[in-house]
C-alpha cells in the first residue's frame, strides 16, 4: 500500500477532486489569464507575463487598501457581524479571546482548538490592511464552528473527520470581507465593487495553484525517486498561474496527508453554501437571525459529516469546484 492508499482507505475523494481539479484548470484559464493581468496591473503595475513569484507577497499586502480596513475597526466588525447572526462573541463564555498586546505575539490571527467546544482560543493582534482582516474573519470561523460543536458528540467527531467542513466554515466568513452587500453595512467602503474584483481575482488565483498542487502531489507520492518530480513541479503549476515557481521547492510547497484536496473542497462547499443562503435568506443573509439559527444548527454537527455529506443534507448539491468559477464570475 502506498501513501495514496492510505488516504484512499480514510475515504478522501482524492481522485474524484482530482478530476474536477483538471476540469477547473481547463474551463477556467481563460478567465484567469484576463483577471489575472488585471490585478498584477491593479496592485503592481505589471502585467501577468512579467510577474514573478516574488512578487506575489506585495500582490496578497495590497497595502493601497489599507485605509478601508484599519485595525481598530476589525474587532468591532467582526462583533457585529456575528451579532448580525445572534451570536454575542463576548458573552461566548467557551470561546476565549486573546487580544493581549505582546512583545512576541504572533501578528497573524489564528484559532486553537485546546477542548472542543469547551476551550477554543481565538488569538488576535490586530494589525490592519485587508489580509489581516480575512486572516481574522477566517480563523473566527474556526472558532466559532469548533465553539458551537455538541459536546455530546464522540471526540472522533469534534476534533477529527474531514477538515473541508471547518475550512469551509472558515472561509463562509472570511469571504464576507470581499462582499459588497457587507461593506455597504460594515464599513461604508468606497469602491467596495473594486475590491470584490480584485478579491474574486485572487481567489481565482489561489483555487488554480492548490488545483496544480494536488495534482503535483498525486504524481509526487506515486515515483519511487523523487529527484524526478521537480520538472513536473515546475511545469504543472506554471502552467496553471502563467508564473513559473522557483523549482527548488518542488519538496517543500507538499501539504501533509493531501490538505490541498480539503482546501479545495471547502471553496467550492462555501461557494454553493453562500449560494444556498442567498436564495433561502437574500443578499444579506448575514445579518438575518433565522440564517444564524441554521448555521448554529450545522455548527453543532462539528465534523460528523463530510462537506458533501453536510452540503447535500442542506441543499441536496454534491461538492463540485465550478461553483468556484461561478462565484468567481460573478464579481468579475
Amino acid at each position: 500500500p502506498s501513501y495514496i492508499d492510505l488516504y484512499r482507505r480514510f475515504s478522501v475523494p482524492l481522485d474524484e477532486t482530482a478530476d474536477q481539479c483538471r476540469s477547473f484548470l481547463d474551463s477556467t484559464q481563460e478567465l484567469y489569464e484576463g483577471a489575472a493581468d488585471r490585478l498584477f496591473r491593479a496592485r503592481l503595475g505589471i502585467g501577468l507575463d512579467e510577474a514573478r513569484p516574488w512578487d506575489l507577497p506585495r500582490l496578497y499586502r495590497a497595502p493601497h487598501w489599507d485605509s478601508a480596513f484599519p485595525k481598530d475597526a476589525m474587532l468591532p466588525a467582526l462583533e457585529g457581524t456575528l451579532a448580525g447572526l445572534g451570536i454575542d462573541l463576548r458573552a461566548q463564555e467557551n470561546i476565549h479571546l486573546d487580544v493581549e498586546e505582546r512583545p512576541l505575539k504572533s501578528p497573524r490571527a489564528f484559532c486553537s482548538p485546546i477542548e472542543v467546544p469547551e476551550r477554543v482560543m481565538l488569538v488576535i493582534k490586530p494589525m490592519g490592511g485587508q489580509d489581516d482582516w480575512h486572516a481574522l474573519f477566517h480563523e473566527a470561523g474556526h472558532a466559532e464552528h469548533y465553539g458551537h460543536t455538541s459536546s455530546s458528540l464522540p471526540m472522533e467527531a469534534r476534533r477529527l473527520g474531514d477538515n473541508a467542513v471547518t475550512e469551509g466554515w472558515a472561509m463562509l466568513l472570511e469571504y464576507l470581507v470581499d462582499e459588497p452587500a457587507w461593506h455597504a453595512q460594515r464599513l461604508n467602503m468606497p469602491r467596495a465593487d473594486e475590491f470584490a474584483e480584485e478579491g474574486a481575482a485572487t481567489l481565482l488565483y489561489i483555487v488554480r495553484r492548490y488545483c496544480a498542487k494536488l495534482l503535483y502531489e498525486l504524481e509526487l507520492h506515486a515515483l519511487d525517486d523523487v529527484t524526478a518530480a521537480q520538472a513536473r513541479y515546475v511545469e504543472l503549476l506554471g502552467d496553471a498561474l502563467r508564473i513559473e515557481p522557483m523549482g527548488a521547492n518542488y519538496l517543500a510547497d507538499v501539504d501533509a496527508g493531501f490538505y490541498a484536496s480539503s482546501y479545495l473542497r471547502a471553496w467550492a462547499f462555501e461557494a454553493q453554501l453562500r449560494t444556498y443562503l442567498r436564495e433561502r435568506f437574500g443578499t444579506d443573509w448575514f445579518a438575518r437571525r433565522d440564517a444564524g439559527s441554521l448555521i448554529r444548527e450545522l455548527w453543532s454537527e462539528g465534523q460528523s459529516y463530510t462537506a458533501d455529506e453536510l452540503l447535500g443534507e442542506v441543499s441536496g448539491s454534491a461538492i463540485e469546484l465550478d461553483a468556484i468559477a461561478d462565484r468567481v464570475r460573478e464579481s468579475l
